[in-house]
Formats: structure tokens, sequence, C-alpha cells
């Protein structure tokens, strides 16, 4: 049985991909399972699996049709057989020690999540004591994740995860940003959580992003279904004692980006505004954010995105 099974959903990064694997393959631990999800690429990457899979048994190469990210991470979710489970997106790549740290982390406070805090930048080849290791164990997950500027509030790619946590846990399928509902939903259910204050992962800000792209009325749409899970699993269960907090900190923020990538789209798209001004109506009749909760500036914003004519 592997120690860490690293999951990798794979579509058209044939430019990075094999770094990606390279930097996986190379781990300080090599207890490991490789288990990439071919998403119906339409490049070389599915080619590029296959070699590498003919390279190293550690890797096994699911290939589907196109049905998204997390379509295939819930796939790749579904095969894991280690103890622990590591997501990576396959235009990333992470320091060679990164699984080891982490791990050592994990087993050292019995912490089901360790994070790394810091995600804006790669600390490089840096080599670190495993004997002599920082970390902080927070409690109060939620709170936590919640009042930090730690970006583990909300990417899944820069934790370890004890696998009998998260292999049930499925992600929300057909939307994009589906990894903050799972982690401000995962963190309810553990009482603690470790970080570590090293840049173990390679962003890569190449290739093109879902954030930086165009934004859609269906990329609010995939907000608003993100927003409804996270009150549904919140508001009317165990933990609804923590659904103040999330709406004021987490939604509120979900609403912010709304607003402000709507506002700050360059395409007239006169639908576009109207559409977010519905939906806003929704999720306030439905209790899921408060506009007290939001910005000056962003409540500036929306004002503007009202009078400007296309969202009359």
């Amino acid at each position: 049985m592997p120690k860490v099974s690293v999951v990798i959903p794979v579509y058209n990064t044939e430019k990075f991909l094999a770094r990606c694997l390279n930097s996986v393959l190379s781990q300080s631990v090599s207890d490991i399972e490789v288990i990439c999800i071919n998403d119906g690429s339409t490049d070389n990457s599915l080619k590029i699996l296959e070699e590498y899979a003919a390279k190293d048994k550690r890797i096994k190469v699911i290939n589907q049709e196109n049905k998204g990210q997390a379509v295939a991470r819930n796939c790749g979710l579904k095969s894991i057989q280690g103890d622990y489970v590591f997501f990576i997106d396959s235009d990333d790549f992470i320091h060679q020690q990164t699984l080891e740290i982490l791990l050592t982390i994990a087993e050292k406070t019995g912490c089901a999540v360790v994070a790394t805090e810091e995600t804006k930048k790669y600390g490089g080849d840096k080599s670190y004591n495993i004997d002599d290791l920082q970390f902080t164990v927070h409690q109060k997950p939620v709170e936590h994740i919640l009042t930090t500027s730690i970006a583990s509030s909300s990417v899944i790619w820069n934790k370890l995860y004890k696998a009998e946590l998260v292999k049930n846990r499925p992600f929300i399928e057909g939307i994009y940003f589906e990894d903050w509902p799972w982690v401000t939903c995962l963190f309810a259910k553990i009482d603690k959580y470790a970080s570590v204050p090293y840049a173990l992962n390679g962003y890569n800000t190449e290739n093109s992003s879902t954030m930086r792209s165009v934004f859609t009325k269906r990329k609010i749409n995939d907000y608003v279904t993100g927003i409804m899970a996270v009150q549904s699993f919140f508001a009317k269960t165990e933990y609804a004692y923590l659904w103040p907090t999330v709406r004021a900190k987490r939604i509120a923020s979900s609403v912010k980006l709304m607003i402000n990538k709507t506002y700050h789209e360059k395409e007239e798209q006169p639908d576009l505004d109207k559409y977010l001004l519905e939906q806003l109506g929704r999720l306030h009749q439905a209790e899921s954010f408060c506009y007290r909760n939001l910005p000056f500036k962003t409540l500036w914003r929306l004002a503007k995105i009202c009078l400007r004519g296309r969202g009359k």
C-alpha cells in the first residue's frame, strides 16, 4: 500500500505536464502512487502520460471523456489506495521534499490535514532539515481559515489530507471554483490542522487561468451553486453554530469576487449585469449573505453596475 496517493487531473497541459510529473516522481518520499486522470485532452497530454507510465509503475493513467476538473478529481478519489492524498494541477509543480515535509508533520501532530502557508511564491531548491521543521497546529480550523490571509482557506493543492477524511467527500461536479466549497466544508469535519511556513508549491502563471479568463453568467451561476451548497452544509446541521462566521467571511468573499469580476469585465455584457443582480437578489432572499458584510468599495461597484445601463 502506498503512503501517499497523488491525484493529478490533466487537460491539455502538454507544455507543462512533464515538469509536473518529474516533480512528483522525484519526491524524497518514494512510496507513492500517482493517479493521472486524462480529462479528454486533445493535445499530446495522454501520450505523455502513457510514456511516463511505461517507465514508472507508480503512475496509473485513467482516460475519460472531457467532463471537467471536479469529475476528474472525483474519479481519482475513487482509485486512491494510499494513507494520505495530495492534489496537484498538471501545469504546476512541487518542491522535492513537499510530501516528506507534510507527511512528517501529519504523523508528528496527528492532524488529518497539513497545509503550506506560503502559496504566492516558490521557495526554489532549498533543502529542509526534516528533524527541525517549523509548524503550527491550529485549533478551530474553520474559524482560523476564515480569519487569516493564508491561502488554505480556499485552494486544495497546498494540503496533504488523511485519505479516510476525503475519499468519500466528492467535489461538486460541473462547476468552476469547486475547491473552495469543498475545503470550507471539509474543515468543519476536523478539530485541528497543521501548517508549515514553507513555499513548496510552484504555481504556474503562464497557463490560462479560470480566474483570469472572461467572466461569464456560467461562472456567476457556479459561484451561486457553491454558496448554496455551503449554506446547506452549515445552516441546518450540527455545524450551524459556524454559519454566521462562514456567511460573514467566506460567502461574502465569494459575493465580492462575483461583483468585482462583473464590474471589471471589459466587454459590455448587459445580460451579465442583469444576471448578477438577479442572482444576488436570490441569494439575499435565501439569507445566504448580507450586504453589510461587503466592503464599501464593493458596494460602490455594485451601485455602478446598477446604474451603468447594462444592468437595468
